[in-house]
């Protein structure tokens, strides 16, 4: 299963991307400050999002390293605090997949998840899970 969504430990490049964040758009240079006023409460929405996906939807881990799925009973297990998330490396972040929806979500830098999906209607179901944790979502 896990080559369906990856390969060379990135998701394939034919799924679309749809990014999940604090904002509505990219910062841009003349909002960079924004960043580095981000609080724990803010930050908390990305874990909340999982939990109430978790509590929806069938979730698997991707270990890049390993290339294999495992499958997640129980979310609190994956997710980081905010100390913890704060010094992450990259090699570090989430990458969830969600079978179900044909989907994968992963972590990125800069309070940003990236929605990776095929145009089938996935977005469509995970936006109000976003929406009601206060969270946006755009596109380039």
């Amino acid at each position: 299963m896990y080559q369906k969504y990856f390969e060379d430990w990135q998701v394939k490049p034919d799924y679309s991307k749809e990014y999940v964040s604090l904002w509505d758009g990219w910062l841009g240079k003349e909002n960079y400050h924004k960043l580095d006023e981000v609080t724990e409460e803010e930050w908390g929405r990305f874990n909340i999002l999982l939990k109430n996906l978790a509590g929806n939807f069938c979730i698997e881990s991707a270990d890049c390293e390993k290339e294999t799925l495992t499958g997640i009973t129980n979310i609190e297990t994956v997710l980081s605090t905010y100390k913890d998330s704060m010094n992450k490396e990259s090699s570090e972040f989430l990458k969830l997949v969600f079978p179900g929806l044909d989907c994968v979500i992963s972590e990125e830098w800069d309070y940003t998840y990236i929605i990776w999906h095929k145009n089938n209607g996935a977005v469509e179901k995970l936006i109000p899970y976003i929406k009601a944790v206060g969270l946006e979502h755009f596109h380039d």
